[in-house]
């Protein structure tokens, strides 16, 4: 017996079924990667679409550069880049839906790989002239001081910034919910608060109209991985736009 029926439409694998599904499980990919590895051989994979999951950050902080240098290289060959959260990213590169997923994970599912390829401070941005820009050493009670904008409830940055006040039994002021990191700093920018984004958000521009103050001694570092399955055949051209990723800087 391979599974039980626990409602309509939905099953449960019994021990044997996914002892039998994990042996089968490489099998079936092998059958699905064969034509991309049988055209690759014989020199035809000048063509094709290689399909991202990844975040709106990545998508415009990270992806352009690589995007133009990919397209120049691999002109054959289209992009499809989706906008996702965490829980769909990694579901939609565990089902095959996406070939490459860009996020960040603490814990890997069995079935995937996922590679560290950049790390980020976290940075207090403030607008010119703020007394948090004036201190040499910026501690959580100060930052307290401040009415803080921060992205929603859900966001792992406001996990992480809920975590470190916590650990201090330190409640801090929230003035404002803001989604999207352009806002963000437009709001800082005009002096409606403070707020605690990566490293990556901040673009040379923006340090002319705002102040940014390494505080990953307070709140650690963000990290961006490549998640793959694992098993699963990529063609050439996708392992190239995983090699750039990693050269990222």
């Amino acid at each position: 017996k391979l599974f039980n029926r626990t409602g309509k439409r939905k099953v449960r694998l019994t021990r044997e079924g996914q002892v039998l599904f994990d042996l089968a499980e490489p099998v079936v990919n092998s059958f699905d990667d064969l034509k991309s590895k049988f055209d690759e051989t014989l020199g035809q994979g000048q063509s094709g679409t290689l399909r991202i999951a990844t975040h709106t950050s990545v998508m415009v902080y990270l992806l352009p550069g690589i995007i133009k240098a990919f397209k120049k290289r691999f002109p054959g060959w289209d992009l499809s880049v989706v906008n996702r959260g965490r829980e769909d990213i990694v579901k939609m590169v565990a089902e095959g839906d996406a070939d490459i997923g860009i996020t960040s994970l603490s814990r890997v599912p069995a079935a995937l790989e996922y590679e560290v390829f950049a790390r980020f401070r976290r940075l207090l941005i403030v607008p010119p002239g703020h007394p948090l820009s004036r201190k040499r050493k910026v501690s959580l009670a100060d930052i307290a001081a401040y009415p803080l904008l921060l992205p929603p409830t859900e966001s792992h940055t406001r996990a992480i910034v809920n975590e470190a006040f916590g650990r201090e039994g330190l409640e801090y002021r929230l003035a404002m919910e803001a989604t999207g990191r352009l806002a963000t700093k437009a709001y800082v920018e005009m002096g409606l608060g403070v707020s605690i984004v990566n490293e990556f958000y901040i673009l040379p521009e923006d340090r002319k109209k705002i102040v940014a103050i390494d505080v990953s001694g307070l709140f650690g570092v963000a990290e961006r991985g490549l998640l793959t399955r694992k098993g699963r055949y990529l063609p050439g051209a996708a392992r190239e736009f995983m090699a750039m990723v990693r050269g990222y800087q």
